[in-house]
Formats: structure tokens, sequence, C-alpha cells
């Protein structure tokens, strides 16, 4: 049996995208493969593997480098490259929440580089940093980029894999204390609970989000965002939206809800994304079109309402939704059901780390 061993957050610090290694731990013994999530880089033990999964996030803590220096790029190469001499494949996953990358400094070191999307047209990721933004959302013509990247050395491109995304996290519910232990409750226990999707909801539709001010640096990342708060107040329904609320109150919201909005912000895909196949409300989200992911719950017209990236015409397409709603009820509907399927089927996630890494 092979080994593949995962640099995770450290323990005290609970973050879920790595929860699907955790769910189906069992099926990846069946398909051959012992996984294991670690905490320490310095861990001889990690070194002691076919495949070593690095998560991105694990080095953006400046405690978890010797020195302290979160941007000691120096030192991580240096590690990699030990690593690399040591283990059978590094696998480097990019946890960023955009298709763009700015770790393609990085690619050289690493056998394989995990993406939890990627764009469909991987010549983007050659161009010099002044033509393109790390968000491809966000270009502006000759304007230069708000967040330039190093592009990724031609010969390297071929190691970019698309990953999986954070549709896979654990969204059921604990509340903090219980938070850090979701990995280890079992579904069968604990189930996921979904909501009918009806049509005599109270809300017409549901979005909270924080409006960023426009001389802060995420001023841009918050620009859908802002377009979406100040259209909510022109459009006549019943509309819950503003600033975020508590966990709670937020989740009976959006199962009381029609509709929701889930625009861009520091990448594409947003957990309100799934919160709402799971809250069995309608999903409105600006075109995924450009990008491929893992699980690709997003098929327009059959699982989400696509609209155009700026935004156009934004509140007589609501207006229209609202009106209409009983018309494209089935996309909700049909949006659970995949979703539903998606979290049941781990075979098909097994395949797919075991393709992407392999």
């Amino acid at each position: 049996m092979k080994t593949l061993k995962i640099l995770d957050w450290p323990q005290k610090r609970f973050r879920s995208e790595t929860h699907p290694f955790y769910k189906w731990n069992k099926q990846f013994r069946e398909h051959g493969l012992k996984v294991s999530c670690q905490h320490d880089h310095l861990d001889k033990k990690f070194m002691e593997a076919d495949y070593a999964l690095i998560h991105s996030r694990y080095f953006d803590m400046g405690k978890n480098i010797d020195n302290g220096a979160r941007q000691d790029v120096e030192y991580l190469i240096e590690y990699l490259s030990k690593l690399r001499q040591n283990v059978g494949k590094v696998i480097w996953f990019d946890a960023a929440d955009s298709t763009g990358s700015s770790d393609f400094g990085l690619i050289p070191y690493v056998d394989v580089f995990l993406k939890k999307q990627l764009l469909k047209d991987n010549n983007y990721y050659l161009k010099p940093r002044s033509e393109n933004d790390l968000r491809i959302w966000m270009n502006r013509g000759n304007s230069p980029a708000t967040y330039s990247f190093v592009p990724c050395p031609a010969n390297e491109l071929h190691k970019l894999k698309v990953g999986w995304n954070i549709g896979l996290n654990d969204y059921r519910y604990f509340g903090y204390k219980l938070s850090r232990l979701s990995n280890y409750l079992p579904y069968s226990m604990y189930p996921l609970k979904y909501t009918e999707v009806l049509s005599n909801r109270t809300l017409d539709l549901t979005f909270r989000g924080t409006i960023h001010q426009e001389r802060t640096r995420a001023y841009r990342i918050s620009e859908q965002r802002n377009i979406i708060l100040d259209a909510l107040k022109k459009i006549n329904g019943k509309i819950a939206s503003g600033p975020p609320i508590h966990k709670s109150s937020y989740w009976k919201e959006l199962r009381s809800s029609k509709l929701s909005i889930s625009p861009y912000g520091w990448g594409e895909i947003c957990y309100r994304d799934f919160e709402t196949f799971i809250a069995g409300a309608l999903l409105i989200k600006p075109s995924m079109e450009h990008l491929k992911t893992y699980p690709d719950i997003f098929k327009p017209l059959e699982t989400y309402i696509p609209i155009t990236w700026d935004l156009a015409n934004l509140e007589e397409g609501i207006d229209y939704l609202i009106a209409n709603f009983s018309d494209y009820q089935h996309i909700a509907k049909h949006g659970q059901e995949q979703y539903k399927n998606i979290l049941a089927d781990a075979d098909d996630f097994v395949c797919n780390i075991l393709n992407a890494i392999t």
C-alpha cells in the first residue's frame, strides 16, 4: 500500500479543506493509498511517503517557517528540494481562492501543482504580469493589474492539475466549540441537513456581505458585492441584505429564501454557492464558463442562473426571477440533487485525486 501524507494547517487552526480525506479515508485505503494529515513540516515522518502534499496555507503562517519570515521563499525552495529527494512525489496544493496563482515561483520545485480551480485557457498563466490580473474578471483593458502575478514557465505548465474545491468542505454547522472535531464526527450520526426546494418561501432573496471602501486594497475584490448590495436597495420584494449576521441566523435566512446571489470575491467559488444548494434556494452567480474545477456543479441554467461579470441589468434580472420563480424552481432542485450526489460519491473523489497526483 502506498502512502499520501498531507502537510495541513496546524491543529489549533481548524480549517476543513482537507475534510474529504478524513471523511473518505477508508475508501482511499480500498484503492491502495494510506492517507494521513500532519501538522509539522520538520517532522521526519513527513519525509517518509510515496506522495507528500503540502497545503499552501501552512506556509502562509510565518511561525511555521524556521525563522518566522512569511516571505522567506529561499527557505521554502530549499525545503521543497530536500523533500523531493526523499519522497516519491511532492505535490503543492495552491489553496488560493482564485483561478490565478501567486505560487508559480515554486512550480519548478514540485512534481504536481494542484489548484481548486483552473482556467480552461492555460495560456493566460504564461502572460507577463503587467498584462493580466491574478483574478481574470478584474482585467480592465490596458489598465495596470491590481493584483499581478509571476507567470508560469511554459515548460512547467503540464504540472497544473485540478485538485478539489471547497464544495467538499464540512457544511454541517456545529458552532465554534465543536467545529474542530467535525472531521471525526460521522455522517451517520450527524447528517448534513438539506432544506426542500419550495416556492412558498417567506423571503424572495437573501444576500449578506461587507462593503469595502474605495481607498482600501480590497475595494476591487468587493466590487461585485458592492454593486449587488446597492442594487438590492432598489428592488421591490422581501429582501434580506446587509452586513454578515450570526451563522445560525444566516442559515435560517437562507433556508427561507427563494433566491441567493453569490458574486466573486477573493475567488470565483464561494462557500455561499454550496450553502445555497443545501438550503434549497436558487443560485444566481457570475458565469463560471471560463474555469474547470472539481467537483464541477456549475452548469448554466441547469444548477444555477449565470449573469455577466459586470452584473449588467442586475435589477431587472432579479425582479424577473422573483416574479417567475416557479418557472426556475427546477434549477434549484437539480442543483441540490447534483450536490447531494457529489457528496455521496467517495469513489469519484478518490479517483480524481489519484489521477491528479499519480
